[in-house]
């Protein structure tokens, strides 16, 4: 039910503010609309509860610079969500909606060595759905697997937040942090149609970021703390009652390199989520630890002056509190400048793996995924 956008906008503006330190700029060098589509399908062996899972989303956002300091941003998706059931099982069930409007403005204060953001999640997301429309689009709400789309509606929230950068030596510094605040929600209702309230705990989340130029290359490094206090759950027939959700660690590294007349970065990244506890007196863990590690290779070699292929090789690691899995993905994208203004990226992926259940059921995963990106600058 939580969503970690607000995460990579400010890992965004860590990594942004050393390159724009001491020169007066705002945030985005013009304004820009982002559109496109993006399909990903995940079919599972046949020992699996489902046969296939597949979302179709449609995201779209604007970034408007206002002057020499002050920007903002909106975006939004359009998702269709299917789970599709074995055959023994029959039949297939789909949701589709808006999700949540997200809305962040920014201010570059000073020198540049600081900015300050502010982060409105709007509930345009269809919020109160019945149980099974719940079940389905929470379905792609993995951290293993892909889906663009891992939340459709979480209610109203603000989120605060600062970053600042500073230059050590042959070292850019970079530490941001931010508070989310969130309102009570519906996300279904039951079998009786008692409406079920959600009221998630607040969000507490510091990253800390570093690059430096070594020879040719660019290293970076990151590192990102998520806390939270109790959330809450009432109504309906799930009782009441309050819960820890788990802190999370994020660490990151790259190395963009030049290779052939491009650039090859290679990546890696650990997730990792403490086990959450119940409310009760005892603490009782409620068996949501997990652990993903990614590692890839993606790189940008130019085909023309206005085309460029973007190739991609990783292999991801997934280790939850029960059974485990892990998917090997390879693809590329074509980035295409139609013009100065306007850019158009299709891209395709494949992957393959398997997935293991706690009781030791190894069960294969294969996966396709199509994008097409479209962004305008004006």
């Amino acid at each position: 039910m939580r969503t970690p956008t607000f995460a990579v906008a400010l890992a965004a503006l860590v990594a942004a503010l050393p390159a724009a330190a001491g020169a007066q700029q705002n945030l985005y060098p013009q304004a820009a609309f982002v559109g496109g589509v993006e399909a990903r399908q995940y079919s599972f062996g046949e020992k699996f509860a489902v046969d296939k899972l597949r979302q179709v989303a449609f995201p779209m956002g604007v970034i408007v610079p206002v002057g020499r300091r002050f920007s903002f941003d909106v975006g939004t998706n359009y998702a269709i969500t299917t789970v599709v059931r074995p055959d023994s099982a029959g039949g297939s069930d789909s949701f589709s909606s808006f999700t949540d409007t997200q809305i962040r403005a920014s201010y570059v204060l000073g020198t540049d060595a600081v900015v300050a953001s502010v982060l409105v999640n709007l509930p345009t997301g269809k919020q109160t759905t019945t149980l099974s429309q719940f079940n389905v689009a929470s379905s792609a709400s993995s951290t293993f697997l892909l889906f663009p789309v891992n939340s459709y509606g979480s209610g109203t929230s603000v989120t605060p937040g600062i970053a600042a950068a500073t230059s050590a030596g042959n070292w850019n510094l970079g530490l941001a942090a931010s508070l989310r605040f969130s309102g009570e929600y519906e996300p279904f209702s039951d079998s009786a149609s008692n409406s079920v309230k959600y009221q998630p705990g607040v969000e507490t989340r510091i990253r800390a970021g570093a690059d430096r130029l070594v020879g040719q290359s660019r290293l970076s490094l990151g590192f990102t703390f998520s806390t939270f206090s109790n959330d809450e759950l009432r109504g309906g027939g799930f009782g009441s009652g309050a819960y820890d959700p788990g802190n999370r660690f994020i660490v990151d590294a790259g190395l963009q390199s030049p290779l052939a007349g491009g650039i090859v970065s290679v990546y890696a990244w650990n997730y990792h989520r403490a086990a959450g506890a119940a409310g009760d007196s005892a603490g009782s863990s409620i068996g949501n630890k997990e652990n993903v590690f990614t590692f890839g290779v993606s790189g940008a070699f130019p085909l023309g002056t206005r085309m460029s292929l973007e190739p991609l090789a990783e292999t991801r690691i997934w280790t939850p509190e029960d059974g485990s899995g892990y998917l090997v993905g390879l693809g590329s994208g074509l980035r295409i400048d139609l013009s100065p203004s306007v850019a158009f990226v299709p891209g395709l992926r494949v992957d393959f793996g398997s997935i293991k259940d706690a009781a030791g059921v190894s069960n294969s995963i294969t996966g396709w995924g199509l994008t097409g990106f479209l962004r305008y600058g004006f």
